[in-house]
C-alpha cells in the first residue's frame, strides 16, 4: 500500500486530492457531514490510486486500419427465409 501511495502521481491525482481535502474541510466547517462521503472518497481514491480518474478503468482497443479490414473480412451473412 505504501508503494501505491508514493508512486504514480500525476496532475489529475493531485487535483483530486486537493478537491477531496477541500470538500472535507468545507463539510466539517459547515457541519454538513453528508458531504464528508464524497470528500473522503476523493481523498481515498487519490491516495490509493483507484477509480476512473486515475486511468485504471480505461479500455484499450486497436483502431488501426488493418484491424478494421480484418473485422470486415470475417463477417459472414446467412440468408433468412421467411415462413409463409
Amino acid at each position: 500500500m505504501r508503494q501505491r501511495i508514493l508512486s504514480g502521481w500525476n496532475f489529475m491525482r493531485i487535483i483530486w486530492l486537493m478537491m477531496g481535502i477541500g470538500i472535507v474541510i468545507q463539510a466539517v466547517t459547515e457541519k454538513n457531514f453528508l458531504m464528508l462521503i464524497p470528500g473522503l472518497y476523493f481523498v481515498f481514491a487519490s491516495l490509493a490510486n483507484i477509480g476512473c480518474f486515475a486511468g485504471s478503468c480505461a479500455t484499450s482497443f486497436d483502431t488501426s486500419k488493418n484491424n478494421k479490414k480484418q473485422v470486415i473480412k470475417d463477417i459472414e451473412y446467412e440468408e433468412i427465409q421467411s415462413k409463409k
